[in-house]
C-alpha cells in the first residue's frame, strides 16, 4: 500500500502504517513530532525514479508552457456559449484514428 505524501488526506494520520510519534523532550515538557521512533532529526526521503521524473516534468510544464492565443480561446468560448460552435465530426474521427495509429509506430 502506497503512503500519501501530498498531505491532502491529512485526516488519516494516526492510522496503521503512520510512523509519526509524539515524544516529550526532557525537562522542558514540550512535545515534539518526529518521524519514526528514535529519530535524530536527520530524516531523509528518497523518491522513486518515476516520481522524480514526474516532478521534473511538472516543473518544466510550469515554466515552459507553450503560449496560447487568448483571443482565440475567448472567441471559441463565446461561440460555444451562444451555440454557434459546430463540431466537424469527420475531422474529429480522422484525428482520433491518427492518434490511435501513432501507438503502432
Amino acid at each position: 500500500m502506497a503512503n500519501d505524501i501530498t498531505g491532502i488526506h491529512s485526516a488519516r494520520t494516526g492510522q496503521a502504517g503512520d510512523r509519526t510519534t509524539r515524544r516529550l523532550d526532557g525537562d522542558s515538557g514540550r512535545s515534539q513530532a518526529s518521524a519514526g521512533a528514535g529519530s535524530s532529526g536527520d530524516d531523509k526521503i528518497s523518491l522513486t525514479a518515476t516520481a522524480a521524473r514526474l516532478k521534473h516534468l511538472e516543473q518544466r510544464l510550469a515554466t515552459d508552457a507553450p503560449p496560447f492565443d487568448a483571443e482565440r480561446v475567448n472567441r471559441m468560448k463565446q461561440a460555444i456559449a451562444s451555440g454557434e460552435y459546430r463540431v466537424d465530426a469527420g475531422r474529429v474521427a480522422d484525428k482520433m484514428i491518427d492518434f490511435e495509429k501513432s501507438f503502432d509506430e
